[in-house]
């Protein structure tokens, strides 16, 4: 895990192709369903995800999928609130879990205790 100082991160631009979580209110959702799509059929795919804090900071997490294992990087150093951090590790694979009121998109086998929860869509 790295550490950097907050003053030394660059801003975050928005990419048309990432998926934004802004407070429940998804952008891009057919793109994460083409990530998914895609590790299903073992087929090599990544993608941001790009969830904001309360206060409109942004917490990067990108899935980079190489046709076996999917790799998490985790980066919260735009929080200003929270620790700061790039955590990585390798997962198996993304489970889905429905319940009457929402979706969650959870990372499984993953090498590291994370914080597995990729996304969330409310119904």
């Amino acid at each position: 895990m790295k550490n950097l100082e907050q003053n030394n991160i660059p801003d975050y631009t928005p990419a048309s192709e990432d998926v934004i979580d802004m407070h429940g209110e998804i952008e891009n959702k057919e793109r994460f369903q083409e990530f998914l799509n895609n590790v299903g059929k073992a087929k090599k795919d990544s993608i941001r995800v790009v969830k904001y804090t309360e206060e409109g900071d942004p917490m990067l997490h990108d899935l980079e999928y190489d046709g076996e294992v999917i790799k998490s990087t985790t980066d919260t150093r735009r929080d200003k609130f929270g620790q700061g951090s790039i955590i990585s590790t390798t997962c198996t694979t993304i489970e889905v879990v429905e319940t009457t009121e929402r979706t969650d998109y959870i990372l499984e086998g993953c090498e590291d205790t994370i914080d597995n929860t990729v996304l969330v869509t409310w119904k």
